[in-house]
C-alpha cells in the first residue's frame, strides 16, 4: 500500500512492518516513496510491535508518537471489526432470538491475547451489565466462558453513552455520523475515541476528523483530541493503489491510520 503523509507516513510505516517480519518472513519493501513504486502486501502488526527505530530519518520523537497512535489504530480497528462480526451473530441467532438478544456490543481482548465479543444489557442507570453472553472469535465462535469484570463492562457503556451525549448534538447539525470507541489503556486510562462514519456507504471513507475524550478527576469529559476540523469524506478506488494523505503535519491521525490498517488486511497495495 502507498500512503503519503507529507512523505513521511510510508517510511514510518513499513518500517514498523519491517521490524514485525524479521520473524513471521512477511514480505514487504523498504524506503517506499510516492514514486509508484509498489510496496507487497503484509499482514497487521501484533500489539507489541516495537517503536520505528531513530536511524529511520524520521525526527526525533516520531517514532514513538507514531507507535502510540498505531497501537490506538490497531485498538479501533479490532473493535470495529469485532462488533460488526457480533451484530451478525446477533441477527443470525448466536446469542438467541434477535427479537429478545441484548442489544449492546462488547468487545475486548483477553489478558491472554483471545478476541471475545458479545452482548449485554444495561440498566437504566448504567450501573449494572446483565444478561452478558460472549464467544470467542477466533475459529468456531465457541462460546466464552472466561472471567469478565462486568463492572468494567458497565463502566464503558456509561462512559460510551456521556462521550455520545457530548458529541451528538453538533455532529447531528453538521450531518455526520460516528462510532465511540472505548479504549482502555495501559495506564488504566479509558479514552473513548469518536471515529468519523461515512454516511454515503460504499466505497466513501472519511479521512480525520477523530476526536478523542477522557473523564477528568471531576467526573466531566475533557478533550484530549479534536480533529473535527479536519473531517475529509473521501472514495477509496475500486482497483488500484490506495492513496491517503492525512491532513495532519507530524503524526497521522488515528483515524487515518486505522484506515490504513484496513486497506492493508483487505491486500490492496
Amino acid at each position: 500500500m502507498s500512503i503519503r503523509h507529507y512523505c513521511t507516513i510510508t517510511r514510518a510505516l513499513l518500517a514498523l512492518v519491517i521490524a514485525g517480519c524479521a520473524s513471521s518472513g512477511c514480505a514487504s519493501s523498504g524506503g517506499a516513496k510516492a514514486t509508484g513504486e509498489r510496496v507487497q502486501p503484509v499482514r497487521a502488526l501484533p500489539s507489541n510491535a516495537t517503536p520505528v527505530p531513530a536511524s529511520d530519518g524520521m525526527p526525533a520523537g516520531f517514532g514513538v508518537a507514531f507507535a502510540a497512535a498505531d497501537a490506538r489504530a490497531r485498538g479501533v480497528l479490532y473493535w470495529q471489526q469485532c462488533a460488526a462480526t457480533v451484530l451478525r451473530l446477533r441477527a443470525s441467532g448466536t446469542f438467541g432470538t434477535a427479537a429478545v438478544a441484548p442489544h449492546t456490543v462488547y468487545c475486548v481482548r483477553t489478558t491472554d491475547g483471545v478476541p471475545v465479543g458479545g452482548v449485554f444489557d444495561i440498566d437504566t442507570g448504567y450501573a449494572r451489565a446483565r444478561r452478558l453472553t460472549l464467544v470467542r472469535l477466533d475459529g468456531a465462535r465457541p462460546r466464552y466462558t472466561g472471567r469478565i469484570d462486568t463492572v468494567r463492562v458497565a463502566q464503558e457503556a456509561r462512559f460510551v453513552r456521556d462521550v455520545t451525549r457530548e458529541i451528538a448534538p453538533v455532529w447531528r447539525q453538521q450531518r455526520r455520523l460516528f462510532t465511540v470507541v472505548p479504549l482502555l489503556q495501559n495506564e488504566g486510562t479509558l479514552e473513548g475515541w469518536v471515529m468519523p462514519v461515512s454516511a454515503q456507504g460504499g466505497r466513501t471513507a472519511v479521512l480525520g476528523g477523530d476526536v478523542a475524550l477522557v473523564r477528568a478527576a471531576n467526573g466531566s469529559l475533557r478533550r484530549i483530541v479534536d480533529r473535527s476540523a479536519t473531517w475529509t469524506l473521501i472514495t477509496i478506488p475500486a482497483t488500484g493503489p490506495v492513496q491517503l494523505r492525512s491532513a495532519e503535519r507530524d503524526v497521522a491521525a488515528v483515524s487515518d491510520l486505522a484506515l490504513a490498517r484496513s486497506a492493508l488486511e483487505a491486500r490492496r497495495p
